[in-house]
């Protein structure tokens, strides 16, 4: 997705919220700025003074009050210019921070199907790296280029005031170099954005490959991977030597062409007007030194606006990412749930893409305190079908109820608030047991995961640990078994006493005799709860209240164990692969 082209005042009122409250240090900087410019255009002037009167007057008294004057010119412009970076180095870090809060705060509240399709790197880099490019435009960087600016209008017009004659013929020269700029600016920044997608693409490489380093090893693939990173990097690398060939090229030939040209000019215009008495030396001086002082700000101004430039390529990015709509965007149910009697899905349709459905038509209702469970083969709807009962996605055709109250309607937050929810694929997060039990919900108190962790039968394991439940885990548990993982995740749910537990091939990955103990400990954990289990291996659902049968997004079957035994062929089938040759 692609935000339009915007005007450099719609960004700024954009920014306008993260420095409103720090206006008086901005206010500062800008104070500082303008001292520092008007105490820089007084230096060439002392010298001239100096030169034209004190010396040819030989009046030494004079010569060293002007040279007190420019050496104190000289300190106050530095410790101003010192106290101006420090302050608002110190104001970018503060309302970067903030902004980089708020771009995260957005992230979290994106649907999870956007989640589905983003690279885990890209999103790293906009959130981070690319934040951090962002910090420019609330340093000094900003107040430093409308410093040069100003400096370099107040130049002119103390030139024009002294000599305008000389003044005019430089003017010309200045406004081809500020165009030809202006035009390379231009030029540069979409190679600034095309360097910003290749550095998130190579982040987004290396995360992925650190994220599956055990299979890279055990297929020895490290060399394959390696040419991966070498050729993004190498694309990274050519681009970026062609962007800074360009510009600091550039830079060079401009540096070169303004040191000799512009000084041959004046040199040129002035030294008849010297000849005749209509021009000092002095005036000579002031325009040379007003010439050097002008190129290095405007240089500096060209390679401040450049990084403005990266830096607003890197706002674009990230503006494209806090563009997206929200859950709150997409699910605007407000009345709060009340789940006394049933859910229903009522001849519901869905889709990823397009119209090529994964539901088709389904209907099926789960009574409070039932055990539904959801078979068939891999890709026939079922977990789409819990994605859509958590509020994952919206339905497209039909609707989803609870007691009778279409889902679109509640609000989502409490919704999924009554949902334990159980994946195959477990996430655990670098930190104590007790922490990934309640996820860093501190509402949740120690003796309540305590409670949970004995229900699932993990206290042996845990009381083996020499920090019981506060031991460490390794980023996504590492550290232990996938069962124990697994029992951790059934822990969790518990924990937050949810009404409905929802379970999404929950024992698939795990050993027999893990699941023997699970079954062992399923029925209390789904006293006095409502279940839908999603499973592979039927010995989980066989005392379930109904069992569906899902095929290429349709419920062809349903009823108890034994009902379907006598009447679905293929649900015979399924249980004679598992059960007869001992599978499940």
């Amino acid at each position: 997705m692609s935000t339009p082209k915007q005007s450099f005042s719609y960004y700024l009122k954009l920014l306008y919220p993260f420095v409103k409250k720090d206006l008086g240090l901005l206010f500062f900087g800008l104070f500082a700025m303008l001292v520092t410019s008007g105490l820089r255009l007084l230096h060439p002037l002392i010298l001239a003074q100096i030169i034209d009167h004190s010396i040819p007057e030989k009046d030494m008294g004079q010569m060293y009050r002007y040279g007190m004057y420019f050496v104190v010119v000289v300190l106050l412009s530095g410790l101003l210019s010192y106290l101006q970076i420090v302050l608002l180095s110190r104001l970018g870090i503060k309302i970067i921070t903030k902004f980089k809060g708020d771009v995260f705060r957005h992230l979290l509240k994106l649907p999870i199907p956007w989640f589905n399709k983003q690279p885990v790197g890209e999103l790293i880099a906009r959130v981070e790296s690319d934040s951090e490019r962002v910090k420019a435009l609330f340093s000094d960087l900003s107040i430093t280029i409308i410093g040069n600016v100003l400096f370099f209008v107040g130049v002119f017009t103390v030139l024009f005031i002294r000599q305008w004659q000389i003044t005019i013929y430089i003017m010309p020269l200045m406004i081809v170099s500020i165009i030809g700029y202006g035009y390379l600016f231009r030029y540069l920044s979409k190679f600034y954005r095309q360097i910003r997608e290749r550095y998130a693409n190579i982040t987004a490489k290396i995360t992925d490959y650190v994220q599956g380093m055990q299979m890279i090893q055990a297929l020895n693939q490290q060399q394959r991977v390696i040419r991966d990173i070498e050729t993004a990097s190498a694309q990274k690398k050519a681009l970026e030597t062609r962007t800074s060939f360009i510009e600091y090229g550039s830079q060079s030939v401009f540096m070169f062409i303004s040191n000799v040209l512009f000084v041959i000019v004046i040199i040129m215009i002035s030294a008849p007007k010297i000849i005749a008495g209509v021009v000092t030396i002095g005036t000579l001086i002031v325009f040379i030194q007003y010439i050097y002082q002008m190129i290095w700000p405007l240089m500096h101004i060209s390679e401040n606006v450049m990084q403005i430039q990266r830096s607003f390529v890197s706002l674009k990015r990230i503006l494209e990412l806090t563009a997206l709509p929200t859950e709150e965007d997409e699910f605007t149910g407000k009345q709060i749930p009340v789940f006394e009697h049933e859910i229903c899905f009522e001849h519901v349709w869905f889709a990823y893409k397009d119209e090529d459905w994964i539901l088709k038509d389904v209907s099926f209702c789960i009574p409070k305190g039932k055990k539904i469970a959801l078979v068939g083969a891999s890709g026939s709807g079922k977990t789409t079908s819990v994605n859509l009962l958590c509020g994952f996605y919206a339905v497209q055709k039909g609707k989803i109820t609870v007691d009778g109250v279409a889902l679109s309607e509640l609000d989502f937050r409490a919704w999924r608030a009554k949902i334990g929810l159980i994946l195959q694929d477990i996430f655990l997060f670098p930190g104590s047991i007790l922490e990934n039990v309640r996820v860093y919900n501190d509402s949740i108190p120690a003796d309540r995961v305590k409670n949970a962790i004995s229900i699932v039968q993990l206290d042996d394991f845990i009381q083996n640990l020499s920090g019981g439940i506060s031991s460490e885990l390794a980023e996504r548990g590492q550290n232990i078994s996938q069962g124990e993982k697994q029992l951790i995740s059934f822990a969790r749910a518990l924990a937050f006493s949810p009404e409905i537990i929802v379970m999404d091939e929950a024992t698939a990955s795990i050993d027999p005799q893990t699941e023997a103990k699970i079954q062992r400990t399923m029925e209390r954990v789904l006293e006095h709860k409502t279940a839908v289990v999603v499973a592979h291996r039927l010995t989980s659902v066989l005392d379930a209240d109904e069992i569906l049968y899902f095929s290429k997004g349709e419920i062809t079957d349903r009823g108890t164990h034994s009902q379907l035994m006598q009447s679905s062929e293929e649900y015979r089938k399924l249980v004679e692969l598992q059960l007869l040759q001992g599978d499940a």
